[in-house]
């Protein structure tokens, strides 16, 4: 077996260090105190012995050679002995190894919250590429129903979003919130989430109406403008969804990090815009008046 300058210095320097450093220590398996000093001696000094001679005898923890040039004979051995002795320190090493703390969450909770987060967020881009491509004028009954399926999840998937977002922001297995105030981009992400459910409130409305309106018998097809609507909303949903993991990649980070960050202005600016935009986009909703066609002009008549 060869073994290469660098093995050789890495690996003298661990076996001297664990024999002399420390001399006795605490074997991982046992729990017990186990003197290795003598199994050195053994296996670097006798079985040395049997094909070259005595090289030294060991005093406690050190070989003292008998040969004058002691450095020549400490490299030949520690060159065809070294494989044997190094890995043997290195498996007596006491090893820490730290477990979930489920205490207080610990790491399971903490992939499970991250689980959930990114789950949510792949069924909520799914629900509104399915939007996309579902509305359009005169849909069919097969259509309204899958519309109003796909909004339906797209909500649950959203309250999924928020709650772990909540959890991994303020539990104390995550970041802390200390670090997420004083994070511009963390308060960015929020703003791209508050506009994204500002935003959802006219589709969500309207299929409510709709759906309502079929259960009743009276529901009335779609027009064009109301589809172009409901699409061009359903097209920003979708922007702010797709800038939502880049911020979170630049934020987890601590791209733009500023200690003394008024957290307030971030949070402020958060709800000012779901509240505003969530007004505007329900009351337009409410009072969308669909134009009036020449063919319902000449039913009146």
């Amino acid at each position: 077996m060869k073994v290469s300058p660098a093995g050789i210095v890495l690996c003298s320097a661990l076996t001297s260090g664990v024999v002399a450093g420390m001399g006795t220590f605490t074997n991982c398996l046992g729990g017990g105190q186990t003197d290795i000093s003598p199994l050195f001696a053994s296996v670097n000094n006798n079985d040395y012995q049997e094909d070259h001679g005595a090289v030294g005898s060991f005093t406690g923890d050190f070989l003292v050679a008998d040969s004058e040039d002691t450095t020549t004979t400490l490299a030949t051995l520690v060159q065809g002995k070294l494989s044997i002795a190094a890995p043997l320190a290195v498996a007596l090493l006491p090893v820490e190894v730290n477990a979930a703390d489920g205490s207080s969450g610990g790491q399971i909770a903490s992939a499970l919250a991250a689980y959930g987060h990114f789950l949510s967020l792949f069924v909520i881009v799914g629900c509104l590429v399915t939007e996309r491509l579902t509305i359009k004028a005169n849909m069919s009954d097969e259509e309204e129903d899958r519309l109003a399926v796909a909004d339906t999840t797209l909500g649950v998937a959203g309250f999924l979003l928020a709650y772990t977002g909540y959890l991994r922001t303020t539990a104390d297995w995550g970041k802390g919130f200390d670090y997420y105030a004083h994070e511009p981009i963390f308060w960015l992400k929020t703003l791209f989430v508050a506009i994204f459910g500002a935003v959802s409130f006219f589709p969500t409305t309207k299929i409510i109406q709709r759906s309502v309106a079929k259960r009743n018998g009276n529901l009335v097809p779609m027009s064009e403008e109301l589809a172009g609507r409901m699409t061009s909303l359903v097209n920003a949903e979708l922007l702010m969804i797709g800038s939502i993991p880049l911020t979170a990649s630049l934020m987890a980070r601590g791209v733009g990090y500023m200690p003394n960050f008024p957290w307030q202005a971030g949070a402020g600016v958060t709800v000012a815009a779901l509240g505003g935009l969530g007004f505007k986009y329900v009351k337009e909703a409410l009072d969308w008046q669909e134009p009036v066609t020449s063919a319902a002009v000449e039913a009146d008549k």
